[in-house]
């Protein structure tokens, strides 16, 4: 079966821009260095969450969400059905600092904002959301409301930093997405086979959730982009 990986990085360049490897299981599948971008889907998604006296609507959350996004990496990786589980790693570089004598006052930093693993299965991903749909307008919609359980956004749920320094920062702990790193380290995450395909491993139970109007967007867009490097 074939999946789609989507990686996007926020970075705040001190002198030198970090360099990143992308694995997946034992295999290689990039390496580049992360450009300067500034965070701005930190600022856009707290302004919502702060707004509570003026609810938007969720096509607005996602378009402020979309405007808001890093530049993103599409790959395209195919997995034999017969694979039950393997690990995705990030292994990055970014010894750029001012260090003297143990003390540093400027270094490049980092954010991991987006980290999004699915099938390129257009019918598998429509069955997952009527099924998710149907559960959702049951008794069971408040077990979601406690719950979030989203597969397929790794940031969200399995994705963990482990820095050189010893620092471990991961999703049960703080808010990666916002989180900013310096260092080297590297960046994992235990992908398992469940609903017949592989997913960053549930936290709770049987029952999921996911963001089908994000997953939408990153289709569209990878298709646009690989129709435009093929012109």
């Amino acid at each position: 079966m074939k999946y789609l990986l989507v990686v996007g990085f926020a970075c705040d360049v001190y002198r030198q821009e970090p360099r990143a490897r992308i694995f997946f299981g034992d295999k290689l599948i990039d390496e580049f260095l992360i450009q300067h971008h500034i965070d701005t889907l930190t600022t856009a998604t707290g302004n919502f969450s702060r707004q509570l006296l003026q609810p938007h609507s969720l096509n607005e959350i996602l378009n402020k969400k979309i405007k808001s996004l890093p530049p993103l990496r599409f790959y395209e990786i195919e997995i034999g059905t017969t694979r039950d589980q393997t690990e995705l790693r990030i292994e990055i570089e970014n010894s750029d600092s001012n260090n003297t004598n143990g003390f540093i006052t400027a270094s490049t930093l980092i954010k991991i904002q987006v980290c999004y693993f699915f099938p390129l299965h257009q019918k598998l991903l429509l069955r997952l959301t009527e099924i998710r749909n149907k559960n959702r307008s049951t008794q069971k919609y408040a077990w979601y409301r406690l719950y979030k359980n989203y597969i397929f956004d790794l940031i969200t749920n399995g994705l963990c930093w482990q820095g050189k320094n010893g620092q471990i920062v991961g999703s049960d702990r703080h808010n990666l997405v916002e989180y900013a790193l310096g260092g080297d380290g590297v960046f994992t995450c235990e992908l398992v086979k469940k609903y017949q395909i592989l997913i960053n491993k549930p936290t709770k139970s049987n029952r999921y959730n996911f963001d089908n109007r994000l997953i939408r967007y990153f289709l569209n867009k990878y298709k646009h982009e690989n129709q435009r490097n093929t012109d």
